[in-house]
């Protein structure tokens, strides 16, 4: 199996790279493109330039460049002759970008071999494990995902990389806010488990509160400061939701995943706790628990994305339709950026 990567960053050397290798060991062989030389994971067979990439006999090209050159690459990636093309959260980075996106794929051949991934999607397991029977068994959902984060010399609040617990050098600014960088995963997760218990996708949000990463309001015009955490609020399928994103949640963190309230009284908590994602059922003081082992990343890979279960063989038309529910949950996430900061 021969995998391309285009962008050649964090997000492949800490997490897909030894996903792929516990996954598959020896049989993937992994090339890839970066516009920075200096970019060079171990295993990866650099290309000198996208279009040798792009010519290499590939079973599956991933995107993971910034967000906003996401639909450059795609553009190039469909005119090739690589069959299966996975692009990394978010699919564009403005609304502007998805217009041009969703004129790309009105061809269905050209749909079909797009996409978009957010590996939260995987992360289904109230639905594996049949605690719910229907979506109208539930009262509220709420989604979280709460990253730890370090201090700096001056004692302010800094980002840490998701995979290795290091400190983020990067300086984030909008659109890299928590609502678009991680609100996609959380929104991703909550569709996914409401459309697998039979509801439908309609979903609602509004911005109840935005901060920064040292916990001022963001003002309306300020088209340059990222979002250090945020409150949402909502539906999805017309059962109530709250979202509570923040990347700066002091050196515990805080969950990362969702809680569902039923009707019966009874509550499914579902945390990645360490090494392994923890499912609860919680029914007054008598907790029934379940430990999933593994990275996030290596669940979906194998689920939705490569070999046998993968999306592309199990159920074809389903990729158009997961890339387009992924689509319209960055729409609605730019939209509330749009209606937080103002018209841009």
């Amino acid at each position: 199996m021969q995998l391309g990567f285009v962008g050649l960053g964090a997000v492949v050397e800490t997490a897909y790279l030894p996903a792929l290798r516990n996954l598959f060991d020896d049989a993937v062989r992994c090339f890839g493109f970066d516009v920075l030389p200096a970019k060079h994971p171990e295993g990866v067979t650099r290309s000198a330039s996208l279009a040798e990439l792009l010519a290499t006999p590939l079973d599956t090209l991933f995107i993971t460049t910034a967000s906003l050159h996401h639909l450059a690459v795609l553009e190039q990636a469909i005119a090739s002759p690589v069959p299966r093309i996975v692009i990394e959260k978010p699919i564009v980075a403005t609304l502007s970008q998805i217009k041009k996106l969703n004129a790309l794929l009105a061809t269905p051949d050209v749909a079909s071999r797009v996409l978009a991934l957010d590996h939260w999607m995987a992360r289904t397991e109230t639905v594996k494990h049949s605690l719910v029977g229907h979506v109208s068994d539930i009262v509220r959902i709420e989604g979280f995902l709460q990253e730890p984060s370090g201090y700096n010399a001056a004692g302010e609040p800094v980002a840490l990389n998701f995979a290795t617990g290091e400190p983020d050098t990067r300086t984030l600014r909008h659109p890299d806010g928590v609502i678009l960088d991680i609100g996609t995963h959380v929104l991703a997760m909550l569709r996914e488990t409401v459309r697998y218990l039979g509801g439908h996708e309609d979903m609602t949000l509004q911005v109840v509160t935005a901060k920064d990463r040292l916990g001022r309001n963001i003002a309306k015009g300020d088209l340059t400061t990222a979002e250090g955490e945020a409150h949402l609020q909502g539906s999805i399928s017309g059962v109530p939701v709250e979202i509570w994103l923040n990347k700066y949640a002091g050196p515990a963190g805080g969950q990362k995943g969702l809680r569902v309230y039923l009707r019966d009284g009874r509550i499914i908590n579902h945390d990645r706790r360490g090494a392994e994602d923890v499912l609860e059922l919680i029914e007054g003081k008598d907790i029934q628990r379940w430990h999933i082992p593994g990275t996030i990343y290596e669940r979906c890979l194998a689920e939705h994305i490569i070999g046998a279960k993968s999306l592309f063989e199990r159920d074809p038309q389903e990729v158009s339709r997961t890339t387009r529910r992924r689509i319209e949950e960055v729409a609605l996430l730019l939209t509330l950026q749009q209606q937080l900061r103002g018209p841009h």
